[in-house]
């Protein structure tokens, strides 16, 4: 099993959005979708093509890859295909977790975080960072914190909702463009069938 770094969370510096009764409230995990308390999806099996190029993009250098946001773990395993060193994992939600911990019981590069990334990304350098989480818009606090933790030449990529080449972060990227065709949604998240994936090169 992977080594798990499990720190202790600070309720009063969380995000609203990120609070500590939202994670522990009850997901829901379905084959194909991943739904929060109120049924909003948080992720979908239809992201599938998306993630496998997200892993692609991120281990371009190989090395120490940093994932923020396990999901439905659909990332993590296209990175796992790759040849890295080491796959750190930081995710909140209690449930979530649980999961993240049996995923990586057979993978020993794995070092699963519990906890909020804000406070919990462990004292070094990576040559990739993804950044995948739900109902999460603390972009200034990341992009303060995460010159820490980068080198020359890390790459960097997201989740992207938006519908052209442009991402939250004002980050100059590479955008590869992907057809996909979205699932309904009870919750509609995204409904286009072009997706932008960002890669950023520090």
């Amino acid at each position: 099993m992977g080594r798990v770094i499990s720190l202790i969370q600070l309720p009063v510096k969380l995000n609203p959005l990120r609070s500590v009764n939202r994670t522990m409230n009850s997901y829901t995990f379905l084959k194909d979708k991943l739904l929060d308390e109120t049924g909003a999806e948080v992720m979908m099996s239809w992201e599938t093509p998306m993630m496998k190029k997200h892993a692609e993009v991120v281990t371009q250098n190989g090395g120490d890859i940093l994932e923020i946001g396990f999901g439905m773990g659909i990332c993590a395993a296209f990175i796992q295909s790759h040849n890295i060193k080491s796959h750190t994992i930081i995710e909140i939600h209690e449930q979530v977790f649980e999961k993240l911990l049996e995923w990586a019981q057979d993978k020993p590069n794995v070092i699963p975080v519990k906890g909020d990334w804000l406070y919990n990304i462990p004292s070094k350098q990576y040559d990739g960072i993804m950044f995948d989480t739900w109902k999460d818009n603390r972009i200034t606090q990341f992009k303060k914190l995460i010159p820490d933790h980068i080198k020359k030449g890390t790459i960097f990529t997201c989740y992207n909702s938006y519908q052209r080449e442009c991402n939250g972060y004002n980050y100059e990227a590479e955008y590869i463009v992907l057809d996909v065709e979205p699932t309904k949604q009870e919750k509609e998240y995204f409904n286009h069938t072009k997706y932008y994936l960002p890669k950023v090169v520090f």
